[in-house]
């Protein structure tokens, strides 16, 4: 399942707009916050798709 949904990634594009950098920041926040629990679960392992899930969607076009 993507994350976050396709509904969240536009409000979050809207709202972040002429701000991208502080966008990527705050979504590595949250991917850190992330990982850090899915390890707790899975032994100290880290998953390996996270950041495409939380952050490259963010990434500047063109």
């Amino acid at each position: 399942m993507a994350r976050p949904c396709s509904t969240a990634k536009l409000t979050l594009l809207a709202r972040y707009r002429e701000r991208r950098a502080e966008l990527r920041a705050y979504l590595l926040t949250l991917h850190e916050a992330a990982a850090e629990e899915l390890a707790e679960l899975d032994g100290g392992r880290r998953p390996a798709d996270l950041e495409d899930r939380f952050t490259a969607w963010a990434a500047p076009r063109g």
